[in-house]
C-alpha cells in the first residue's frame, strides 16, 4: 500500500467531475489571443436552480473570468476569448457553482484544474499523453507539467508535416517520445501523490499505467537511488513495448 498522503475535502462542496466539462482551445493565429469553447452539464448534482455558474482560465498570475448564468439557466458564453491570460503556455481552467440566496457567495461546487481536451480526446475519453501542436517559436518540443491535471507534450506547429511524421515515422517517436516520457515519469517519482479522496489526480492515473505495463513498484515507498531504477525501468519496458528499434530497422529495410 502507497505511503502517500491524500489530501482531504473538509469543505462540503460537491466535486464536478471531468465528463460533465468539455472544455476545448480553439485555433488562434501567433498574434490573436487564446479562445476556447466550453459546454457544462450540471442539472445532475442538485444544485439550486438560482445558483451562479462561473467558469475561470488562468495560466501562472493571469486569469480571467466567465459569467455563465445560473444551474436554471445557463449562458455559457460561444467563444472565451482569452485576452487577459498568458499564452506562454496552456491554460488551465475551472468551473464554480455559487450560493445567491442562503449564503451568497458560499462555493456548493466546483471542478479545479481543468486541462482543455486535445484533439485526440473523443467520447469522453481523454489521452493519458496529450499531444498540442502549437507555436513555439524556436523550440522544436517541450512537455508541459503543471502539477494540476495531466502533462502535454508540445510540438511545434511550425514544422512541416510534424502531425504525420510523428505517426509515421519510428526514428522520430523513438528519440522524441522516450524522453517526452522520462520527464513525466521523474516528475512521479520526484512527488508520487496528488489528486484527493473524491478524484484521482494525473500522478494516479500513470502510475495505472505503469502497473498495466507490468510495473508494480510504488515510487512513494523507494529511496533516492531506487526511483532512479524505477525511471529508468519504466522508459525501457515503454520502448519495449512499441519496439521502436525494430520500427526504425523495418523503415531502413524498406527505403
Amino acid at each position: 500500500m502507497s505511503s502517500a498522503k491524500r489530501r482531504i475535502n473538509s469543505t462540503n462542496r460537491r466535486r464536478i467531475k471531468r465528463e460533465h466539462i468539455d472544455i476545448r482551445m480553439l485555433e488562434s493565429g501567433p498574434r490573436e489571443p487564446l479562445k476556447a469553447k466550453a459546454s457544462l452539464s450540471l442539472q445532475e448534482f442538485g444544485f439550486p436552480a438560482s445558483a451562479a455558474v462561473a467558469i475561470e482560465a488562468y495560466h501562472r498570475s493571469s486569469g480571467m473570468r466567465f459569467d455563465c448564468g445560473t444551474i436554471g439557466s445557463l449562458s455559457v458564453p460561444p467563444v472565451l476569448i482569452l485576452d487577459e491570460v498568458d499564452r506562454s503556455g496552456s491554460a488551465l481552467f475551472r468551473v464554480k457553482v455559487t450560493d445567491t440566496e442562503t449564503e451568497p457567495g458560499k462555493i456548493l461546487g466546483s471542478a479545479e484544474r481543468i486541462q482543455p481536451r486535445s484533439q485526440d480526446d473523443s467520447e469522453g475519453k481523454r489521452s493519458l499523453f496529450p499531444v498540442v501542436f502549437r507555436d513555439l517559436g524556436e523550440q522544436v518540443w517541450k512537455v508541459e507539467i503543471n502539477y494540476g491535471d495531466r502533462p502535454r507534450l508540445l510540438l511545434n506547429k511550425e514544422i512541416p508535416g510534424i502531425q504525420h511524421r510523428l505517426h509515421q515515422n519510428p526514428l522520430l517517436q523513438g528519440l522524441l517520445l522516450p524522453a517526452a516520457l522520462r520527464i513525466v515519469i521523474e516528475a512521479i517519482a520526484g512527488e508520487p501523490d496528488d489528486g484527493d479522496d473524491d478524484e484521482p489526480g494525473w500522478k494516479e492515473e500513470w502510475m495505472q499505467y505503469c502497473r498495466s505495463i507490468g510495473i508494480q513498484d510504488d515510487p512513494a515507498d523507494l529511496d533516492s537511488e531506487a526511483k532512479k531504477e524505477w525511471v529508468d525501468r519504466v522508459v525501457r519496458v515503454f520502448c519495449e513495448s512499441y519496439r521502436f528499434m525494430a520500427g526504425i530497422r523495418k523503415m531502413e529495410d524498406a527505403a
